[in-house]
Parts: structure tokens; sequence; C-alpha cells
């Protein structure tokens, strides 16, 4: 539950801004309205998932769509009531299919209720960010996402791999990320584009001031090898190798810790979209603020930021006791269509035996219209 000459070749390969066109970027966004189809496919009783956060999804060759979950509930609930039987979830991580096409939800892994992803430490588990689809070779597809390692309370201990075969989605390897020190958390979305794999991250010190930065590798397969990223400073506009020399992109002061970013497509060119949510206005735990910001590059700097949705949910009664809180906002751009640009954010509650509720404790589905703005690029 996160809340919180070939010289000169070389020379502009690493240490110059890719020559990004001077895009047009569209209008803001309208007002966010309720999808309640996606809210239904995630209103599930079971038997298998109820309900989680995390709420990453990723297209898949068959035309399904692979959803990666965080802290996640996997049993029944009762349908009458939505109670479940009791209110501590069983995994850490889970994965669900969704088929358009038939409107099938499917837990993988059922009847396994415990967490997809596990470290080889027991103490510690997994979070999920980001996924991907790879061919290695033609006709043959992989998935690889990526996981954050945790212990304790909320003590960040790095960052995996872990690679998936398709259409079986069976454990290939989970790999440690070299190059990494624990400052920062890296995968909130992984963005091919022309030559590069764009990957995003956070510095969460804790407070509010949370704030994205961003990598970059030439292939996929250096995911796991940190040492061939190269690394967004903003305050010198270069990419550079080396964590130590990351700064946060510019134009975003603060944005909860799941966020996304996409390239769309518009009025014949693209440009590149940042959904999240706002921590600061106003700051936690009411965050309530779904916010999408724009840019003419993958790097920034940001702009337009536009507050696009209020969470309704944020500090609205849990079923029980307590409040509830909203975070961690995402677009799916994938499910783009003529009434705009599916969003997600979780939903929570702030005291834990009121997640025996299964209402209080899924994410939630919106539609953002972007003028001129009907699909990822």
């Amino acid at each position: 539950m996160k809340f919180f000459a070939p010289l000169t070749a070389l020379f502009l390969s690493v240490f110059s801004v890719p020559a990004f066109a001077q895009c047009i970027l569209p209008g803001a966004p309208l007002a966010g309205t309720i999808d309640s189809t996606f809210d239904a496919y995630t209103t599930q009783n079971g038997p298998g998932w109820t309900g989680a956060d995390g709420t990453y999804s990723l297209p898949l060759p068959d035309g399904t769509n692979l959803w990666m979950w965080s802290d996640s509930y996997i049993g029944t609930v009762d349908p009458t009531t939505r109670l479940r039987s009791g209110y501590l979830f069983q995994a850490h991580n889970s994965l669900t299919i969704l088929d358009q096409a038939t409107g099938s939800w499917t837990t993988v892994g059922y009847p396994k209720t415990t967490s997809y992803f596990a470290p080889t430490n027991k103490n510690d588990w997994f979070w999920q960010g980001d996924g991907i689809v790879t061919q290695p070779t033609t006709g043959t597809y992989q998935i690889k996402i990526m996981l954050t390692e945790w212990t304790g309370f909320f003590q960040l201990v790095g960052q995996s791999v872990a690679t998936l075969s398709w259409p079986s989605l069976s454990i290939v390897s989970i790999t440690p990320v070299t190059g990494l020190d624990t400052s920062k958390t890296w995968g909130t979305k992984i963005l091919p584009v022309g030559a590069y794999f764009y990957i995003y991250g956070l510095k969460d010190p804790g407070t509010n001031t949370k704030t994205p930065y961003l990598a970059r590798t030439h292939s996929i397969n250096n995911l796991t090898n940190a040492s061939k990223w190269q690394f967004w400073n903003a305050t010198q506009k270069k990419w550079l190798a080396g964590e130590a020399n990351a700064t946060a992109m510019t134009g975003v002061a603060a944005v909860t810790p799941e966020y996304s970013v996409d390239q769309m497509s518009y009025n014949g060119g693209t440009f590149y979209l940042m959904a999240g949510m706002d921590p600061q206005h106003p700051g936690y735990p009411l965050w309530d603020a779904l916010t999408t910001w724009y840019s003419c590059s993958p790097q920034g700097p940001w702009s337009h930021k536009t507050s696009v949705y209020t969470a309704p949910e944020a500090g609205a009664n849990g079923c029980k006791v307590g409040t509830l809180v909203a975070y961690n906002a995402k677009a799916h751009t994938e499910f783009t269509d003529a009434d705009g640009i599916l969003m997600s954010y979780n939903v929570n509650a702030n005291t834990s035996t009121d997640l025996v509720c299964a209402n209080d404790y899924k994410p939630r589905f919106v539609r953002v219209p972007i003028p001129g703005v009907t699909a990822a690029k």
C-alpha cells in the first residue's frame, strides 16, 4: 500500500539532449467523469482477486490486458454485503487478466492466494511497477515487470525485474537491478520512444514533496544493469551516467509515488502526458486531485498542470470507524476512446479494520477527455 565521428557520436549520445521537435500541445483536459464499465470490472466477489492497489495495466499480444497489482485480497466477498471474512490481505502482489471481448476477469495462479512474486528474503516483499512486452525471437514473447523490494516499516531494499513467459505467465526469473542505491524507486513507467526505453522514477523524502525522476537505456535487456542507464539532469539539461547525477524533472513540484507518462497523438504530431495526483494541494491524508501535465519531450519540462477530477472518497467515512484515502493516479492510454483517456486511482482505508469492506479497498476509474486527443502514439 504505497502512499507515500565515433568520439563525436559518443559525446552526443551520452551528454546531449535528443532533438525532439517542438510540438503543438493540446488544450486543457476537460473534467473527468466516472467510468462505470471499468469500475464494474474491478468490483469482484471472487473466488479470486477481490481488491488491490497498484493498478498497472499492459496490453498483451492476444488482445487481452494484464493488470499488475500490489497489496491484494484474493478469496471471496459476500456479493450482497460486499464484506470480506476478515480485513487482513493475503498477498503483496497479484496479476489478473481482463478480456474485454468476453468481460472475463481471471486471477493468474488462482487458487494460490499468496504473493505471485516473492523475494529470497522471507521478511521482505515486492510491490509491482510497470511492465512491458518483449519479443526475444520472432513469435516468442516475454513480459518484464519492475519490482520494488521492501522490508520492515516501508524501508526500500532495492529493485528487481521479473521476467514471465507468455502466454503461460510462469516466472522465468527475478533478477535484482544492479547499480542503484535506495534513494529512489524506479519503474512507475517504462516508455519506449525511438531508440530508448525511458524508466520513470520517484524520490520520496517522506513528506508531500515527492518528485519525479527519469532514466533511459538503449536496450530492454539493460533493465537489470543501471550502469548502462543514463539519468536526466534537469539542471545541466544533460543525460549523465550514474544515479547520483540525476535531478528531478522540472515543472512538477510534486506527485504521488505512482504516476504515468505516455506519448500521445495530437494534431498530426505527438506530445507527452503525465498523469498522477498532486500530493500538496491538499496534503495527505486528503489527497484528492487527479492531475495531468504536458510536455514535448519525455524528460520535460512539464507544463499545463490541470486538476481533472476530485476523488470524492478522500476523507470520506470508511464502512466502519475510520476515513478513506485516495492516491497514486495514473493513465491507461491503451483504453483511450472517443470518451477520453482512462485514468485510475486507488482507494484505501486509514483504519485497517475498515478493509473488511471490499468497496473501501479497490481502484476507481474515470474518463478524462482532451479535445483532439483520441489515441496513444
